[in-house]
């Protein structure tokens, strides 16, 4: 028996159920006509990706497996620090493939967090592991071309770049990495322009993805980030194999499109080019992570395989928000197009889940999840601006945050979560006023143009209920109203409120269903008995644990769950 288990990022219920009725998504509906769908409740009170995955893989809330945020505030020297949610040491609580190891049971893992330790190692229980988001060594860029001859920088390697004149506009790339690290060498690329894009060793440990672009007149290089994948694990056959995979691209180039640097996007006048080059972009992802896991499906001999798929994040957090027609960021214009784009980087997804499926034999379980949904998104609310304003937050002389002269303070993690100052620990008396003040403060936000209150509310630790500043004066999250979400970025200027141009997000889980993740699963004792409830986030991992024979009630912290969806009260 082997668990298959695919996580598809960012992948809300809502969208995948309107793909698989379309017939979009081939795969999905073998797992829907055959076993259990439904959605699932994300971390609480924040869903960004840390807390969500960890969630996910331990079977556990937040408060358990102490993962809040994308960062988590307080886990460095002052209040006012925090550290990424995926460093080693987090979470708190083991994830599934560590539960089995003291079963004997193996795992194998493709770019799914806390599987190395400190010193980058794994257990003896990994069949086979790669990650590479820990190791990045630069982003994405783009270079504008000019006829001739020119040098351009991509992280610490030199490029040397020629350009042929007209009419061809050929593009000649040629790699010198002499003293760069991990070794002298070159690769050489011969790019048309809007040809899509290449995979370029820069040496024997990394790679990116390049493409010619024309854009408003200008021909342009880009290039998607640099990271330095490692391996590890007992499994030489599968070292091997993911050894040979195409360059690890982690993400596309969103933030460059979201800029116009590929001319106008799609909501703003444009003609669907610079989507094609940001989508074109995702689709290297899905190469390097498809090849990945091609390569374990190939060799591996766990017991349980994980697979971690980012795309439909990427794109989701780019282009969703203008299909969401409870958001006010949708777009009926242009929706239908957008979600063509939405559809295909799906099906990469989807491509996946359907090699998964056809590796599992009769006896396996495929077991397909996501961390949380996506809603649409229209604007940014700077909580610390509103703080100083009401003389609770004190900003420093260069104009950032002073937390420690602060009464109450958005959190520089950006998790959600409003502190108070050291200087009302163990007072909970001022503390409970201040909290008040700001509360009352934040309340009073509207959205300049609609008159809109942007607060919905606020919520307690665990996020499962209302504030109570008896209960707790010291720590409370803020939830935003749809459409709302927060940053901790100091403008010092006109504008808490502003406008942002990515269209989706998931900070704070209000209860909303489109922030709920998908779930599905095929496999012995799994019945499809049609029933599309809402489970909570936390039961896949005892899913998992079950299905290969370990008791998710003695396993420790997992939760343990039937294999019937509660239905949503």
């Amino acid at each position: 028996m082997t668990v298959y288990w695919v996580v598809w990022d960012a992948a809300a219920h809502w969208v995948v159920d309107r793909l698989e009725r379309e017939g979009a998504l081939p795969a999905l509906r073998r797992m829907r006509e055959r076993g259990v769908f439904t959605a699932a409740r994300p971390a609480h009170p924040n869903c960004q990706t840390p807390p969500s995955l960890a969630t996910l893989f331990t079977g556990t809330w937040p408060r358990d497996h102490k993962v809040t945020g994308f960062t988590v505030p307080g886990a460095g020297e002052g209040i006012a620090s925090h550290v990424s949610g995926f460093s080693p040491g987090f979470p708190a609580m083991p994830p599934v493939w560590e539960t089995l190891s003291e079963r004997d049971l193996s795992s194998a893992l493709v770019h799914a967090p806390w599987v190395f330790d400190h010193e980058g190692r794994v257990g003896p229980h990994i069949d086979g592991a790669v990650e590479a988001y820990s190791r990045r060594v630069t982003r994405h860029a783009v270079h504008e071309l000019s006829t001739g001859g020119q040098d351009w920088r991509i992280g610490g390697f030199r490029v040397a770049v020629s350009v042929e004149a007209e009419p061809s506009r050929r593009v000649r790339v040629r790699v010198q990495v002499t003293g760069a690290p991990g070794g002298d060498g070159s690769d050489e690329l011969l790019l048309e322009p809007g040809a899509g894009w290449q995979p370029l060793e820069l040496d024997r440990e990394h790679g990116t993805w390049i493409s010619c672009v024309e854009a408003g007149g200008r021909l342009l290089l880009a290039h998607t980030g640099v990271w330095q994948p490692r391996f590890a694990g007992r499994n030489r056959k599968t070292l091997q194999r993911l050894a040979q995979c195409p360059p690890f691209a982690g993400e596309g180039v969103g933030p460059l499109y979201r800029e116009g640097v590929f001319g106008p996007r799609l909501a703003e006048g444009g003609d669907g080019s610079a989507e094609e080059v940001f989508l074109s972009s995702v689709e290297c992802v899905a190469r390097s992570f498809g090849a990945a896991a091609d390569a374990v499906l190939e060799t591996h001999e766990a017991d349980l395989v994980v697979v971690y798929l980012p795309m439909t994040d990427d794109v989701g957090h780019e282009l969703l928000g203008w299909c969401d027609e409870k958001s006010a960021a949708h777009r009926p214009d242009i929706s239908e197009t957008v979600w063509s784009y939405i559809r295909r980087c799906y099906q990469w997804s989807d491509s996946v889940l359907g090699r998964m499926l056809d590796r599992a034999g009769p006896e396996d379980t495929v077991v397909l999840g996501a961390d949380h949904g996506m809603v649409g998104s229209t604007h940014l609310v700077h909580v610390n601006d509103q703080l100083v304003r009401a003389g609770l937050a004190r900003t420093a002389p260069d104009g950032s945050l002073d937390a420690d002269g602060s009464a109450v303070f958005y959190h520089p993690a950006n998790n959600g979560s409003l502190w108070t100052g050291p200087s009302l620990a163990g007072d909970p008396v001022r503390a409970r006023a201040a909290m008040e003040q700001a509360r009352t403060a934040l309340s009073s936000l509207t959205d300049p143009d609609t008159g809109r209150p942007v607060v919905a509310g606020f919520l307690d630790r665990d996020g499962v209920r209302a504030a109570d500043p008896g209960a707790d004066p010291f720590v409370a999250y803020v939830a935003l109203a749809d459409d709302y979400q927060p940053t901790a970025q100091l403008l010092g200027e006109e504008g808490v409120v502003r406008r942002v141009p990515k269209t989706g997000a998931h900070v704070v889980y209000t209860g909303d269903s489109r922030l709920h993740a998908v779930h599905a699963a095929v496999g012995p004792g799994i019945a499809a008995d049609g029933r599309e409830g809402v489970i909570d986030n936390t039961w896949p991992a005892a899913l998992v644990l079950g299905q290969l024979g370990v008791d998710p009630a003695l396993a420790g912290p997992h939760a343990p769950g039937t294999f019937e969806p509660t239905e949503e009260s």
